[in-house]
């Protein structure tokens, strides 16, 4: 090993020594104490004794996005805001009035067709609380007069299956699986142009 080569491995040995073992390095301690480490492929990490507490203790730490690690978030059955909304990850707040109804809405229009139909017929009413031609809320959408008859015939009222509800949940965590601008769902054409055709609905533009 040539000199250069030496000063170079004694420059990194002592850098190493300053950021990571301070107190041996003869460097100042700053505020916080730090603790070093090695991830899977190789690369040094450095963390405050609180993150590597956090980690010990198996909290999620957050990402450089702002989400956390593991479920991305509370389980909105596990807690609620402040105002009784329920959190989720992506920033999104909804009711339990939101739930109920979504959930119910989607029992009484699809309670026992597919997944997919399910989630469609939900997502037209998420599409429509954020058009400007509808109520901005999910309980004024499904109940706006003469637009769902489920409301009218008594379907609304059923107790929801437990796919019904974790189709609503789902929704409302992650947004409608609907181009924006399908807001009809309907045994017949309406609109301007049919997106998709099911064995139930037609789904169409505004």
């Amino acid at each position: 090993m040539n000199r250069k080569n030496i000063s170079i491995w004694m420059l990194s040995f002592y850098l190493t020594l300053v950021f990571c073992f301070p107190s041996l390095a003869g460097a100042p301690a700053g505020p916080e104490e730090i603790f070093c480490g090695l991830t899977a492929d190789g690369r040094t990490v450095t963390m405050t004794a609180e993150e590597a507490a956090r980690i010990e203790s198996g909290d999620n730490v957050r990402n450089a996005d702002g989400d956390t690690g593991g479920n991305g978030g509370q389980n909105p059955e596990e807690g609620t805001s402040g105002d009784g909304s329920l959190e989720v990850s992506k920033n999104f707040a909804y009711t339990e009035e939101d739930l109920y109804v979504l959930a119910h809405q989607i029992c009484g229009e699809a309670q026992n067709c597919s997944n997919e139909e399910q989630l469609y017929v939900g997502s037209v009413v998420l599409n429509r609380v954020n058009h400007a031609a509808y109520p901005n809320t999910v309980k004024g959408v499904v109940f706006q007069k003469g637009q769902y008859a489920c409301t009218r015939d008594g379907n609304y009222y059923r107790e929801p299956t437990a796919q019904n509800w974790a189709n609503a949940r789902y929704l409302l965590e992650n947004g409608s699986v609907l181009p924006a601008n399908v807001v009809y769902q309907s045994g017949k054409r309406q609109g301007h142009g049919v997106y998709r055709r099911t064995k139930h609905h037609y789904y169409c533009y505004y």
